[in-house]
Protein backbone atom coordinates (compact mmCIF):
# COMPACT_ATOMS: atom_id res chain seq x y z
CA UNK A 1 0.00 0.00 0.00
CA UNK A 2 1.24 3.49 -0.85
CA UNK A 3 2.80 5.40 2.02
CA UNK A 4 2.77 8.81 0.36
CA UNK A 5 -0.41 10.20 -1.18
CA UNK A 6 0.01 13.27 -3.41
CA UNK A 7 -3.07 15.23 -4.45
CA UNK A 8 -2.68 17.61 -7.39
CA UNK A 9 -5.13 20.53 -7.38
CA UNK A 10 -5.55 21.48 -11.03
CA UNK A 11 -6.22 25.12 -11.92
CA UNK A 12 -7.58 25.97 -15.40
CA UNK A 13 -4.76 26.51 -17.93
CA UNK A 14 -2.22 24.75 -15.73
CA UNK A 15 1.19 23.87 -17.16
CA UNK A 16 1.15 20.30 -18.41
CA UNK A 17 4.94 19.99 -18.57
CA UNK A 18 5.21 21.09 -14.94
CA UNK A 19 2.42 18.74 -13.84
CA UNK A 20 3.91 15.69 -15.52
CA UNK A 21 7.37 16.78 -14.41
CA UNK A 22 6.03 16.38 -10.88
CA UNK A 23 4.16 13.12 -11.54
CA UNK A 24 6.73 11.13 -13.52
CA UNK A 25 9.37 10.98 -10.76
CA UNK A 26 6.73 9.37 -8.54
CA UNK A 27 5.91 6.79 -11.19
CA UNK A 28 9.58 5.94 -11.76
CA UNK A 29 10.26 5.77 -8.02
CA UNK A 30 7.58 3.10 -7.68
CA UNK A 31 9.47 0.93 -10.19
CA UNK A 32 12.33 0.65 -7.74
CA UNK A 33 10.65 1.03 -4.35
CA UNK A 34 7.32 -0.72 -4.91
CA UNK A 35 4.00 1.08 -4.79
CA UNK A 36 5.24 3.63 -2.27
CA UNK A 37 3.78 6.72 -3.94
CA UNK A 38 0.24 7.34 -5.13
CA UNK A 39 -1.15 10.41 -6.84
CA UNK A 40 -4.52 11.77 -7.87
CA UNK A 41 -5.88 14.79 -9.70
CA UNK A 42 -8.52 17.00 -8.12
CA UNK A 43 -10.50 19.99 -9.40
CA UNK A 44 -12.82 22.41 -7.65
CA UNK A 45 -15.97 20.70 -8.92
CA UNK A 46 -14.73 17.29 -10.06
CA UNK A 47 -14.91 18.23 -13.76
CA UNK A 48 -11.98 17.78 -16.17
CA UNK A 49 -9.56 20.69 -16.36
CA UNK A 50 -7.95 21.92 -19.59
CA UNK A 51 -4.22 22.62 -19.51
CA UNK A 52 -2.69 25.70 -21.13
CA UNK A 53 -2.20 23.63 -24.31
CA UNK A 54 -5.96 22.98 -24.46
CA UNK A 55 -5.78 19.28 -23.57
CA UNK A 56 -8.38 18.33 -20.91
CA UNK A 57 -7.24 16.18 -18.00
CA UNK A 58 -9.69 14.00 -16.12
CA UNK A 59 -9.72 14.17 -12.35
CA UNK A 60 -10.66 11.69 -9.65
CA UNK A 61 -12.70 13.99 -7.47
CA UNK A 62 -13.56 17.46 -6.24
CA UNK A 63 -12.27 19.49 -3.31
CA UNK A 64 -14.65 17.71 -0.95
CA UNK A 65 -12.85 14.44 -1.71
CA UNK A 66 -9.40 15.73 -0.80
CA UNK A 67 -9.23 14.15 2.64
CA UNK A 68 -5.79 14.42 4.20
CA UNK A 69 -3.09 13.61 1.64
CA UNK A 70 0.61 13.52 2.45
CA UNK A 71 1.10 16.47 0.15
CA UNK A 72 -1.28 18.71 -1.81
CA UNK A 73 0.18 20.47 -4.83
CA UNK A 74 -1.42 23.35 -6.73
CA UNK A 75 -0.74 23.19 -10.48
CA UNK A 76 -1.26 26.46 -12.36
CA UNK A 77 0.27 28.54 -15.14
CA UNK A 78 -1.40 31.29 -17.17
CA UNK A 79 -3.99 33.43 -15.40
CA UNK A 80 -3.58 31.91 -11.91
CA UNK A 81 -6.20 34.34 -10.62
CA UNK A 82 -8.81 32.39 -12.64
CA UNK A 83 -8.37 29.51 -10.21
CA UNK A 84 -8.75 31.63 -7.09
CA UNK A 85 -12.14 31.07 -5.55
CA UNK A 86 -13.68 30.85 -2.10
CA UNK A 87 -13.80 27.01 -2.22
CA UNK A 88 -10.17 26.74 -3.41
CA UNK A 89 -8.81 29.15 -0.80
CA UNK A 90 -10.89 27.44 1.88
CA UNK A 91 -9.55 24.03 0.91
CA UNK A 92 -5.94 25.27 0.98
CA UNK A 93 -6.42 26.82 4.42
CA UNK A 94 -8.02 23.63 5.74
CA UNK A 95 -5.08 21.58 4.47
CA UNK A 96 -2.70 23.97 6.22
CA UNK A 97 -4.62 23.58 9.48
CA UNK A 98 -4.36 19.79 9.07
CA UNK A 99 -0.56 20.14 8.78
CA UNK A 100 -0.58 18.73 5.24
CA UNK A 101 2.56 19.56 3.29
CA UNK A 102 1.61 22.17 0.70
CA UNK A 103 3.32 22.59 -2.66
CA UNK A 104 2.81 24.57 -5.85
CA UNK A 105 4.32 24.66 -9.33
CA UNK A 106 4.71 27.42 -11.92
CA UNK A 107 2.24 30.15 -10.81
CA UNK A 108 0.57 27.88 -8.25
CA UNK A 109 2.30 29.82 -5.43
CA UNK A 110 -0.08 32.71 -6.19
CA UNK A 111 -2.94 30.60 -4.82
CA UNK A 112 -1.02 29.56 -1.71
CA UNK A 113 -0.08 33.18 -1.09
CA UNK A 114 -3.67 34.39 -1.64
CA UNK A 115 -4.74 31.85 0.98
CA UNK A 116 -2.18 33.32 3.38
CA UNK A 117 -0.28 30.08 3.89
CA UNK A 118 3.06 31.34 2.50
CA UNK A 119 3.46 34.30 4.86
CA UNK A 120 6.99 34.25 6.23
CA UNK A 121 8.04 31.37 3.98
CA UNK A 122 10.64 31.29 1.21
CA UNK A 123 8.96 30.58 -2.11
CA UNK A 124 9.57 30.82 -5.82
CA UNK A 125 7.45 30.78 -8.98
CA UNK A 126 7.89 31.13 -12.74
CA UNK A 127 10.45 33.87 -13.49
CA UNK A 128 8.00 35.76 -15.72
CA UNK A 129 5.53 36.20 -12.86
CA UNK A 130 8.12 36.68 -10.09
CA UNK A 131 8.17 40.52 -10.15
CA UNK A 132 4.38 40.64 -9.85
CA UNK A 133 4.44 37.97 -7.14
CA UNK A 134 6.86 40.03 -5.09
CA UNK A 135 4.75 43.17 -5.44
CA UNK A 136 1.49 41.39 -4.61
CA UNK A 137 2.78 39.36 -1.66
CA UNK A 138 5.55 41.26 0.15
CA UNK A 139 5.01 39.06 3.21
CA UNK A 140 6.40 36.08 1.24
CA UNK A 141 10.18 35.74 0.90
CA UNK A 142 10.29 35.36 -2.88
CA UNK A 143 13.50 33.95 -4.37
CA UNK A 144 14.83 33.17 -7.85
CA UNK A 145 15.54 29.52 -7.08
CA UNK A 146 14.43 26.65 -9.31
CA UNK A 147 12.52 25.37 -6.29
CA UNK A 148 12.25 26.17 -2.62
CA UNK A 149 11.73 23.91 0.35
CA UNK A 150 10.91 25.81 3.52
CA UNK A 151 9.59 23.68 6.37
CA UNK A 152 6.28 22.18 5.15
CA UNK A 153 6.08 24.25 1.95
CA UNK A 154 7.46 23.36 -1.49
CA UNK A 155 7.32 25.68 -4.49
CA UNK A 156 8.78 25.32 -7.96
CA UNK A 157 9.42 27.72 -10.84
CA UNK A 158 7.63 25.31 -13.18
CA UNK A 159 8.71 23.51 -16.34
CA UNK A 160 11.58 21.08 -15.80
CA UNK A 161 12.18 22.57 -12.33
CA UNK A 162 9.23 20.49 -11.12
CA UNK A 163 11.38 17.41 -11.70
CA UNK A 164 14.15 18.85 -9.52
CA UNK A 165 11.68 19.62 -6.77
CA UNK A 166 10.21 16.14 -6.77
CA UNK A 167 13.62 14.45 -6.90
CA UNK A 168 14.51 16.42 -3.79
CA UNK A 169 11.24 15.45 -2.11
CA UNK A 170 11.65 11.77 -2.99
CA UNK A 171 15.16 11.90 -1.54
CA UNK A 172 13.80 13.41 1.68
CA UNK A 173 11.16 10.69 2.02
CA UNK A 174 13.02 7.60 0.82
CA UNK A 175 16.71 8.46 0.71
CA UNK A 176 19.11 10.00 -1.77
CA UNK A 177 19.85 6.66 -3.39
CA UNK A 178 16.30 6.34 -4.75
CA UNK A 179 16.35 9.95 -5.92
CA UNK A 180 19.54 9.32 -7.92
CA UNK A 181 18.06 6.19 -9.52
CA UNK A 182 14.96 8.14 -10.57
CA UNK A 183 17.06 10.99 -11.97
CA UNK A 184 19.12 8.47 -13.93
CA UNK A 185 15.98 6.99 -15.51
CA UNK A 186 14.67 10.46 -16.37
CA UNK A 187 18.08 11.52 -17.76
CA UNK A 188 17.81 14.58 -15.57
CA UNK A 189 20.92 15.43 -13.61
CA UNK A 190 22.36 18.52 -12.01
CA UNK A 191 25.50 18.52 -9.92
CA UNK A 192 24.81 17.68 -6.29
CA UNK A 193 23.70 20.81 -4.47
CA UNK A 194 23.39 22.79 -7.72
CA UNK A 195 20.20 24.80 -7.83
CA UNK A 196 20.68 26.24 -11.29
CA UNK A 197 18.97 29.44 -12.39
CA UNK A 198 15.30 30.25 -12.60
CA UNK A 199 15.83 31.91 -15.98
CA UNK A 200 18.22 31.31 -18.86
CA UNK A 201 21.36 33.42 -18.34
CA UNK A 202 21.78 36.64 -20.31
CA UNK A 203 24.53 35.17 -22.47
CA UNK A 204 22.01 32.68 -23.84
CA UNK A 205 19.10 35.12 -24.13
CA UNK A 206 21.21 37.66 -26.01
CA UNK A 207 23.47 35.16 -27.79
CA UNK A 208 26.68 36.86 -26.69
CA UNK A 209 29.69 36.00 -24.54
CA UNK A 210 31.18 39.48 -24.59
CA UNK A 211 31.69 40.31 -20.89
CA UNK A 212 31.36 44.04 -21.59
CA UNK A 213 27.94 43.62 -23.21
CA UNK A 214 26.83 41.30 -20.44
CA UNK A 215 27.97 43.78 -17.78
CA UNK A 216 25.87 46.54 -19.34
CA UNK A 217 22.83 44.27 -19.71
CA UNK A 218 23.15 43.18 -16.07
CA UNK A 219 23.22 46.84 -15.01
CA UNK A 220 20.10 47.50 -17.08
CA UNK A 221 18.22 44.58 -15.54
CA UNK A 222 19.20 45.64 -12.02
CA UNK A 223 18.28 49.32 -12.41
CA UNK A 224 14.75 49.86 -13.72
CA UNK A 225 12.98 52.10 -11.25
CA UNK A 226 15.74 54.71 -11.58
CA UNK A 227 17.28 54.11 -15.02
CA UNK A 228 21.00 54.74 -15.44
CA UNK A 229 22.36 57.21 -17.96
CA UNK A 230 24.43 56.12 -20.95
CA UNK A 231 27.71 57.17 -19.26
CA UNK A 232 26.75 55.22 -16.14
CA UNK A 233 25.96 52.11 -18.18
CA UNK A 234 29.22 52.40 -20.10
CA UNK A 235 31.05 52.69 -16.80
CA UNK A 236 29.82 49.23 -15.77
CA UNK A 237 31.68 47.81 -18.76
CA UNK A 238 34.71 50.05 -18.36
CA UNK A 239 34.28 51.56 -21.82
CA UNK A 240 33.29 54.91 -23.33
CA UNK A 241 29.73 55.63 -24.44
CA UNK A 242 30.88 55.49 -28.07
CA UNK A 243 32.49 52.11 -27.52
CA UNK A 244 29.35 50.84 -25.76
CA UNK A 245 27.19 51.90 -28.70
CA UNK A 246 29.55 50.09 -31.07
CA UNK A 247 29.40 46.94 -28.94
CA UNK A 248 25.60 46.93 -29.06
CA UNK A 249 25.52 47.68 -32.75
CA UNK A 250 27.97 44.92 -33.64
CA UNK A 251 26.78 42.36 -31.09
CA UNK A 252 23.02 42.91 -30.91
CA UNK A 253 22.20 45.07 -33.94
CA UNK A 254 20.56 47.51 -31.57
CA UNK A 255 21.15 50.74 -29.69
CA UNK A 256 21.86 50.38 -25.96
CA UNK A 257 19.16 52.77 -24.77
CA UNK A 258 16.66 51.04 -27.05
CA UNK A 259 17.54 47.69 -25.46
CA UNK A 260 17.23 49.30 -22.03
CA UNK A 261 13.75 50.63 -22.78
CA UNK A 262 12.66 47.23 -24.10
CA UNK A 263 13.87 45.53 -20.88
CA UNK A 264 11.90 48.01 -18.79
CA UNK A 265 8.78 47.54 -20.89
CA UNK A 266 9.04 43.75 -20.59
CA UNK A 267 9.16 44.16 -16.80
CA UNK A 268 6.13 46.47 -17.01
CA UNK A 269 4.19 43.86 -19.01
CA UNK A 270 4.86 41.23 -16.34
CA UNK A 271 3.88 43.54 -13.50
CA UNK A 272 0.63 44.42 -15.26
CA UNK A 273 -0.15 40.76 -15.87
CA UNK A 274 0.82 39.26 -12.53
CA UNK A 275 0.35 41.95 -9.89
CA UNK A 276 -2.35 44.22 -8.48
CA UNK A 277 -0.27 47.34 -9.15
CA UNK A 278 -1.98 50.25 -10.87
CA UNK A 279 -0.81 51.34 -14.31
CA UNK A 280 0.64 54.48 -12.77
CA UNK A 281 2.60 52.51 -10.16
CA UNK A 282 3.92 50.18 -12.85
CA UNK A 283 5.10 53.15 -14.89
CA UNK A 284 7.01 54.49 -11.88
CA UNK A 285 8.44 51.05 -11.04
CA UNK A 286 9.90 50.78 -14.52
CA UNK A 287 11.44 54.24 -14.65
CA UNK A 288 9.02 56.30 -16.73
CA UNK A 289 8.71 59.90 -15.59
CA UNK A 290 5.10 60.35 -16.68
CA UNK A 291 2.12 58.08 -17.27
CA UNK A 292 1.70 59.54 -20.76
CA UNK A 293 5.29 58.65 -21.69
CA UNK A 294 4.82 55.12 -20.37
CA UNK A 295 1.53 54.62 -22.22
CA UNK A 296 3.03 55.76 -25.53
CA UNK A 297 6.08 53.56 -25.14
CA UNK A 298 3.98 50.54 -24.14
CA UNK A 299 1.59 50.99 -27.08
CA UNK A 300 4.52 51.35 -29.49
CA UNK A 301 6.04 48.12 -28.15
CA UNK A 302 2.95 45.92 -27.70
CA UNK A 303 0.38 47.51 -29.99
CA UNK A 304 -2.13 48.16 -27.20
CA UNK A 305 -2.37 50.42 -24.16
CA UNK A 306 -1.20 49.13 -20.76
CA UNK A 307 -4.74 49.39 -19.40
CA UNK A 308 -5.73 46.42 -21.57
CA UNK A 309 -3.40 44.18 -19.54
CA UNK A 310 -4.60 45.47 -16.20
CA UNK A 311 -5.25 42.45 -13.99
CA UNK A 312 -8.69 42.48 -12.41
CA UNK A 313 -8.73 42.47 -8.59
CA UNK A 314 -8.43 38.99 -7.16
CA UNK A 315 -10.86 37.46 -4.65
CA UNK A 316 -8.63 38.42 -1.74
CA UNK A 317 -8.97 42.07 -2.70
CA UNK A 318 -12.75 41.60 -2.63
CA UNK A 319 -12.69 40.43 0.94
CA UNK A 320 -12.34 36.65 0.80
Amino acid sequence: MARFDVAFLLVPRFSMIALYGAVEPLRVANRFAGEVFSWRFVSVDGAPVAASNGIPVSVGGDLASLGKPTMAMVAASYEPEAGISRPMLGAIRKLARQKVQLAAIDTGPFLLAEAGVLDGYRATCHWESLPGFRESFPQVIATEALYEKDRDRLTSAGGAAAIDMMLGWIGDQMGQGLSVMVADQLIHFRNQGEQGQVRAPAQMRYATRDPRLLAVIAAMEQNMEEPLSAPQLAGHAGVSVRSMERLFRDGLRARPMGVYRRIRLERAERLLTYSHMSVRDVSLATGFSTLAEFSRAFRDCYGRPPSMLRRTPGPLAKGL
